[in-house]
This record gives structure tokens, sequence and C-alpha cells, in this order.
């Protein structure tokens, strides 16, 4: 019995070192994304002008940091040997300017700054100039007051069921009842083969030592999937609005650039701008809405010749791409190119192809979407192409563009349409490919296997 009760206490501190390591997790990846987005705005609004670096800080970037009343925020614009252009020149750097500049990919650290731990964000991009690249950086810093809080709940959260844990396994052990533990293990198993977003209540009858136990986990799982659906339709309400915005925004200056000839070049500027930050928000989203489709699988059988006919017809009624030369290659009837997965992550990787075909090729370019058979890993699989006329991407850099914020030259994209792609072809098991056409041209290809990736068992 002693035995069993020691082995319980030591049970019961690692769920609890791991509930504490969960909950920090947690607190620092939600705040942490605030922190990249409002990085990325503030880059998203530097320029380079005939006068040097125009620097035009949005305030909103900063303000949804500063919802707790409680919380500091501080920042300030670098150039690449570290000198302040703007912002607080004494924030402390980690020494990363020691190594390799950040180019893409953010650096988080925690430093002790004006009296408080503060959690700092340095991004950086590569603008384009007549003279040379010129290297920028964004650092932001922001108190742990709310992130604290955060965890604290979390912790408190998790305390009532490990505690009713604790209860239940003392008297279990001081009865000498160790065999009633035989049934946790249906609970085990329907907790551990469950999917990410399934949160109902466990379905087991457990014995009456653990009852109230699986009554607190039970009531704990409502809280939390109450708690994920009203941030899914919280952030349904900020795309929507957001888009809204930004469209009536480019309608406006759409306008006044035809009615006010004295300031249209920089009426046109604006517009410009305008129009890369809407591509922008609708990436972000698409890919938003991908990562979330992949975590919940929603697959089910997929016509890819109907799915490639009905955006061809979609794409050839937009005005901007009447000069191109657009085909499509499908197998044969009576064959059916079919494929277990999801409809609209894959329309919305394909899209992301035509769009990038459209974006790179030349005025009059012929883009071809293709359907064939082929085999993946020694598996039926179905190849999705599409080829353009276009430049090509040199070999050094195919790995790069399908990496995140990677934007090629200067075609004012979001650098998000590829990285969309490989994403889809990852939630879907499959293959993402670029490879050089002769004597000229890019051909983009996603390989998905015929059968659902979740038929040898849920994704990890």
């Amino acid at each position: 019995m002693l035995t069993s009760m020691a082995a319980f206490a030591v049970l019961i501190t690692l769920l609890a070192a791991g509930l504490w390591v969960y909950a920090r997790s947690t607190a620092n990846q939600t705040y942490d994304l605030l922190l990249r987005g409002a990085a990325i705005a503030i880059l998203e609004r530097i320029t380079v002008t005939a006068e040097g670096i125009d620097i035009d800080l949005p305030p909103s970037a900063l303000e949804i940091l500063t919802l707790d009343q409680e919380d500091r925020v501080f920042y300030r614009v670098v150039d690449q040997n570290g000198a302040t252009l703007t912002g607080m020149r004494d924030l402390p750097t980690d020494g990363f300017f020691s190594r390799p500049l950040p180019s893409q990919e953010p650096i988080f650290f925690n430093s002790l700054y004006s009296g408080d731990m503060v959690r700092f964000i340095v991004n950086g991009r590569t603008l384009l100039s007549a003279d040379r690249p010129q290297w920028i950086g964004v650092q932001i810093g922001h108190t742990r007051s709310a992130r604290d809080a955060m965890e604290m709940n979390l912790i408190l959260q998790g305390l009532v069921p490990l505690a009713a844990l604790s209860i239940a396994g003392i008297a279990m052990a001081r009865a000498g009842i160790g065999l009633a533990m035989r049934p946790l293990a249906g609970i085990e198993c329907d907790i551990r083969t469950r999917r990410p977003n399934d949160l109902q209540p466990l379905g087991a009858a457990p014995p009456r030592e653990i009852e109230s136990l699986i009554v607190a986990i039970n009531g704990f799982m409502r809280r939390l999937d109450l708690s994920r659906t009203q941030a899914e339709t919280f952030i349904a309400d900020i795309a929507h609005q957001m888009r809204t915005s930004l469209a009536t925004l480019y309608g406006h200056l759409e306008a006044a650039a035809d009615e006010n000839a004295a300031n249209a070049k920089a009426v046109l500027r604006a517009r410009d701008q305008a129009r890369r930050t809407v591509h922008l928000t609708n990436q972000l989203l698409s890919h938003a809405m991908v990562i979330h489709r992949a975590d919940n699988h929603m697959f089910q059988t997929v016509d890819l010749s109907e799915l490639v006919r009905r955006l061809l017809e979609e794409i050839v009624r937009d005005k901007r791409v009447s000069a191109i030369d657009f085909a499509v290659e499908l197998p044969q009837a009576p064959a059916v190119a079919t494929v277990e997965g999801d409809p609209i992550a894959i329309r919305e990787a394909l899209r992301n192809l035509v769009d990038n075909a459209v974006r790179h090729g030349p005025p009059e370019n012929q883009i071809t979407l293709r359907v064939s058979e082929t085999r993946l890993e020694g598996k039926a699989a179905y190849e999705i192409g599409v080829e353009d006329a276009g430049p090509g991407i040199a070999d050094v850099e195919k790995p790069r563009v399908v990496g995140r914020f990677y934007s090629k030259g200067e075609s004012g994209g979001s650098g998000l349409g590829l990285a969309i792609v490989a994403a889809v072809a990852e939630s879907h098991r499959g293959r993402f490919e670029l490879r050089d056409r002769s004597p000229s041209g890019l051909s983009a290809t996603i390989t998905l296997p015929q059968t659902s990736p979740l038929a040898g068992g849920a994704l990890s």
C-alpha cells in the first residue's frame, strides 16, 4: 500500500509539473503571436524613399498589446548596424547583432528592462532601393502581466481535476482497491485516440471512487470547448471586419485617384499599398484557414477534374488575365481523377499556384492546369500541376520560396502563397515540387495520395 501511494504521489507531481509547463507554453505562444503581428504591421509600413527611410508607425500595431492596463509596451526601429532610427535606444539586444541578422523568422527572448521582466521580439526585412538592399529591424517589448495572468488561470483550471485525482488515488490506495484502476485503461484509450478538436465528455463508466474526477474533467472540457468556440467566432468576426474595412479603403482610393489629378501620384502609391495590404490580409486568413482545416481533417472524396474546371471558369472571368492563354489537360473519360482530401484546401492551394504563375509570368503568358495519374511512395496518387511560360525560379531560390513571408523580387506578393501550397500538401501527406521547364517557365506540382492519409491512423 505504501509503495502504491508513493508511486501515485510521484505521478501527481509529474502531472503538476507538466501542467505548469503547458500553461507557460500556451501563454507564451498566444502573446508571441500578438508580438509577431505587431512587428509585421510595423515592417509593412517602412519604405525607402529618395530622402531615406520612411517610417509610418501604425498606432493599431501596439494598441492590441496594451489591452491589459498593467502591461507596458516598448519599441524601436533599427538599421543593420544596430543604430536606432526611432523609438527607445536602450532596449536590451540579447546579442542578436553578434550573429547573422534575422530576416524572415523572428527572435524571441526575455530580459529585465525598466524594472520588469519583458518579453522581446526582434524581426526584420530587407528593403529594396536604387542603391542597395537595406535590412531594417523592429524590436518590440511587452511586459508579462497578461501572460502571467493567463498562465495562472490555466494552472488553476487544471488543478481542479488534478486535486480530485489526488483525493481519489489516496482513497483507493488506503482501501487497497488497486484493481479498480483497471477501468481507467478504457478512459486512457479514449483520450489517446481522440483528435485534437474532440472535446466531447468522456463516455466511460468510471468506478465510484473516481466518478467525481471524471465529472470534473468533463466540466473542464466543456469550458475549454466553449472558450475555443468563442475564440473561433471572435477571429471570424475580426477577419470579416478587416476585409470589409480594407475593401472600403481601397474603393475610396480608387475614386480619389480619378477625381483629384493634383494628388494622383500620392494617391496611387497609397492605393498600391492598400492593395498589398488587402492581399496580405487575405493570404494570412487563407493560411490560418488551411491550418485549421488540417487540424480538423475535413476529408471527403474530391473530383480533381471537376475542381480544376470550376476554378478555371472563375479565373477566366477576371479581366486582369484576359491576355493570358489558359489550357487544361485532364484524364480522358471514363477515367475519374478522385482523391480523399479537403476540397477547399486543395482549391486554395491550386488558386495560389495560378496566382503565382500570373504574377511572375509575362503579360502574354501561357498557363496550363494539368491532372495526371502517378505514384507516391509506391501507392496510387494524382499529380496536379500548374505550368507557365515565366522566367522560372533559380535552384538556390526553390527551397526558400516555400517559406512564409519570403517574397521573390519586387512582385508585391505577400510571401505566403507557396507556403499555403506546401501546408496543404503536408496535411494530405503529399508532396509539393517546383521544376524548371524547357526552354523556359516553371512547373509547380502537388502530388496527393488517392486514399486518405488517416486510413493508417490519425495524423500526429
